[in-house]
């Protein structure tokens, strides 16, 4: 299974779709505005976006493989483009909302991203994340599998969601307020979602200048 097919797997055999869904609902970007979803991946929430709230969504990710799958989809227009999260292909203050799921914890230089994020942002614009919350772990991740009865790929695909939060970067929502303010982003809001609080929604907004 090339990484392709493994995330389009995850967006199709596992839980994961019902948690985009979920994270759609509390971006909820209002009809006609400009989304940017980074990390997109095979598209699956740039399609949401359009489908189900009428955004003019678009969606950018590094891997040419994952984009050649999100291509899919292009048949509407020009969705996708492949770009580093370090130097987006977009002009500045671009888009109403911008979006990254499961990317800002991998990054080795997370305030470099995120300002390139911010960048594209229009001044008042929003923009939210979904990251694994400090409360998630292996064990964590085990007992909510066992918990819904995960088998399978879906039972192996979340606990190694556990294993790769427990190696990487966990924000609470203090250090999330303290690293959008580094970036010129004012939290808002965070919300603690999957089972006990394994994952945590963050919105922030572009202050003015």
């Amino acid at each position: 299974m090339d990484q392709g097919e493994y995330y389009i797997s995850m967006q199709t055999q596992t839980g994961w779709t019902t948690i985009l869904e979920s994270f759609a609902r509390f971006v909820a970007p209002p009809a006609g505005s400009r989304v940017l979803d980074v990390g997109t991946g095979p598209g699956a929430l740039v399609k949401m976006f359009r489908e189900q709230y009428q955004a003019e969504a678009f969606g950018v990710d590094d891997d040419p493989l994952l984009m050649a799958h999100a291509l899919d989809y292009q048949a509407i227009g020009d969705l996708f483009v492949c770009g580093s999260v370090y130097q987006l292909p977009f002009q500045t203050n671009q888009f109403d909302v911008v979006t990254a799921t499961n990317v800002l914890y991998l990054l080795e230089e997370v305030p470099s991203a995120l300002q390139e994020m911010v960048r594209v942002l229009k001044s008042g614009g929003t923009f939210v994340m979904l990251n694994p919350s400090p409360q998630m772990t292996i064990a964590s991740a085990t007992a909510l599998a066992d918990e819904r009865g995960l088998t399978g790929f879906a039972r192996e695909n979340f606990i190694h969601w556990g294993e790769i939060a427990e190696a990487k970067v966990r924000w609470s929502p203090k250090q999330i307020a303290e690293l959008f303010q580094k970036v010129g982003l004012q939290l808002t809001e965070t919300r603690e979602r999957v089972g006990v609080g394994l994952a945590l929604y963050a919105r922030g907004m572009k202050r003015g200048g």
